[in-house]
């Protein structure tokens, strides 16, 4: 009996043209048969895979660009002043070293024609709630990490949008760049891990794929840093006793392993081998929200510190109500010349979500704290302890007061809304702003 060779049938998905299918052949297609674009993706799970993770591209610098074209060739830094962080980092400015969470002094250093923005978090998180609607969209269950990634489970994708999760995910990339204006990349898993470092893997932009048969094989030479839950000081443990990649915590010995990491030996060791059950579990309650600034200079006087947290407590103000949160416990922050940090807080009776409301505990707060003339270096505040129910503020029928002032800050926030955050300043932030420019 004469042996036929029979072809196979390969999932692919085309990413220029959007062509999803099985094509035919002896090895894998090199390009889309429909519009012959060598951007393609093919694996034998492309279809039946159904865990996603989805991370913007330089999330807070490419709103920046979108927002202002003339940045478009210009690496861009978002952070602080020469004292602060990088908050975010364009491509561009990532070609020269800089990075998240680094120094901005050293940034600068790195890439000196960088364009440094002030973050604009309120219009970040506006952002971030249009492309949470559009992965809604697609499924309930959807897990959000932080302003500007989120897990998605798109197992009853097919039968709800009749398409393949791969298939939606890239519809989903193309609607979001045609749309909102930035690109996002995805990662398509068996796993909430593997998703994560598939995205990881293929930025910006990017579309990776971790089949199941494949992940124990791709994570082997991976450190160990690259896994989805595992802290700097367990790598640092694991590095010491002679484990530095998935491969070498697979093969190690249990009780190596336990005296490194104690008790999460084997569910860590289980991600190394791209096991990991966690299921994406729908948004989290949010159990604190803060801000805080770096100075330039060191500051010790009241006035000057006032003047600061008043700023600080206008931003936080926006991202509460962005975020419909209202918290019982206000805490302030600060770090002295010598990075010795101290923290205040207080709890009160009615929800606080107004700025005006931060900032008169504030200032209690950091009244007493400047009696010494100890330099700070670092101003922070946050809200936590947040109502879980429908909340409305109390007021008192007498307050007037109270009630002209809510009523004031209602109304800067829409014209804020219409015209941008420095429309309005009160007279403490302008002499503020007028000193800072006098010393400059």
């Amino acid at each position: 009996m004469r042996r036929r060779d029979i072809a196979a049938a390969y999932p692919m998905l085309c990413r220029e043209c959007g062509m999803t299918g099985h094509v035919g052949g002896n090895t894998p297609p090199d390009d889309c048969p429909l519009c012959g674009a060598t951007n393609i993706r093919t694996h034998p799970d492309l279809f039946d895979l159904t865990i996603a993770h989805l991370d913007c591209d330089a999330f807070y610098a490419s709103i920046e660009k979108r927002d202002n074209p003339a940045l478009a060739d210009r690496p861009v830094i978002v952070g602080g002043g020469q004292r602060g962080v990088v908050a975010a980092a364009c491509y561009i400015a990532r070609q020269y070293g800089v990075r998240s969470a680094m120094p901005a002094w050293q940034a600068l250093r790195k890439c000196p024609d960088a364009v440094v923005i002030r973050p604009r978090m309120a219009h970040y998180i506006a952002v971030s709630r249009q492309i949470r609607r559009k992965m809604l969209s697609l499924t309930p269950l959807v897990q959000p990490l932080s302003i500007d990634e989120a897990f998605l489970d798109l197992g009853g994708t097919r039968r709800l949008h009749r398409a393949s999760p791969a298939e939606m995910l890239h519809r989903l990339q193309g609607d979001i760049a045609a749309e909102i204006g930035i690109t996002v990349s995805v990662g398509l898993a068996a796993n909430k891990s593997m998703a994560k470092m598939a995205s990881d893997a293929d930025k910006p932009h990017g579309f990776h794929v971790i089949g199941r048969g494949d992940a124990a094989s791709w994570l082997a030479p991976q450190p160990v840093s690259v896994l989805y839950g595992i802290g700097r000081a367990a790598v640092t443990r694991l590095n010491s006793v002679g484990i530095t990649t998935c491969g070498d915590l697979v093969g190690a010995d249990i009780q190596t392993v336990k005296l490194a990491l104690g008790s999460q030996a084997q569910r860590v060791r289980h991600l190394a081998s791209g096991i990991d059950p966690r299921p994406v579990s729908p948004e989290r309650p949010v159990k604190s929200v803060s801000t805080e600034t770096t100075f330039t200079v060191d500051l010790s006087r009241f006035d000057d510190l006032e003047a600061e947290l008043e700023s600080l407590c206008n931003s936080l103000s926006s991202r509460l109500k962005a975020k419909s949160l209202a918290g019982t416990t206000i805490t302030l922050k600060l770090k002295s010349a010598t990075h010795h940090s101290r923290t205040r807080s207080r709890t009160v009776s009615h929800p606080v979500d107004k700025a005006y409301m931060l900032f008169d505990i504030g200032r209690e707060l950091l009244r007493p704290e400047t009696r010494k003339s100890t330099r700070y270096r670092l101003l922070g505040i946050g809200v936590s302890n947040f109502v879980t129910e429908n909340w409305a503020p109390e007021l008192a029928l007498d307050d007037i007061a109270d009630h002209r002032r809510r009523q004031l800050e209602d109304a800067f926030d829409k014209l804020q809304e219409r015209l941008g955050r420095d429309i309005v300043q009160t007279g403490r932030q302008f002499s503020r702003r007028k000193n800072l420019q006098e010393d400059d």
